[in-house]
Parts: structure tokens; C-alpha cells; sequence
């Protein structure tokens, strides 16, 4: 059977078991280049990394793209795409918004 474990932003990554999958949350008011550093972190320790992608805590098209790229960039595969907090800080209320775009 295979684990996967979910952390927050104030996760120390050396209290991590030896598990694959990582997922990263992103809690309201948290800032997605941390998101994407942290999932470099767990790339790099070779751990998969799964960002959270919460669609109502991004701003706009830009805003995406950016946190996109830097985690491209950071070796992450995989991302979940969730709502997220419930108010819309931007132009993103749903997931499926992010997906379509």
C-alpha cells in the first residue's frame, strides 16, 4: 500500500518519514513562491512534491502563471488543484477556473 502525507508551510522537512508523495497546502494568506520554495525543498530531497493550487488565494492569469513556472522550475509533476479558502482574493472562484485556463 502506498502513503502520501500532507504538510503545512511550517513543516520541518527533516521530521519527514520516507514517503513519496508530499503535499503542500495552502492555507489562506499564504504566499504561493513559498509554496513553490517548499516544493523545491522536497524536490531536491527527493521527495514528488504536490503543491496545493488554491484557486480562490490567486490573484490573476499573471499571478499563475508565476506560481506555474516556479514550480516547473522546482521539479514538480504534480499539482492539486482545489477552491480553496472561501472568499476569492482575485479573478479565481472555482477550480475548474484553473484547469480551463
Amino acid at each position: 500500500m502506498n502513503f502520501s502525507l500532507e504538510i503545512t508551510m511550517k513543516t520541518d522537512l527533516s521530521t519527514l518519514p520516507k514517503v513519496k508523495d508530499i503535499y503542500i497546502t495552502q492555507l489562506p494568506g499564504d504566499d504561493f513562491r513559498e509554496v513553490a520554495n517548499k516544493a523545491k525543498e522536497l524536490a531536491d530531497a527527493g521527495y514528488s512534491p504536490v503543491p496545493h493550487f488554491s484557486a480562490r488565494s490567486i490573484k490573476n492569469l499573471i499571478e499563475l502563471k508565476d506560481y506555474v513556472n516556479r514550480c516547473k522550475d522546482g521539479g514538480v509533476k504534480q499539482v492539486l488543484v482545489i477552491g480553496g479558502s472561501s472568499q476569492p482574493i482575485g479573478n479565481f472562484h472555482c477550480s475548474l477556473q484553473l484547469l480551463e485556463t
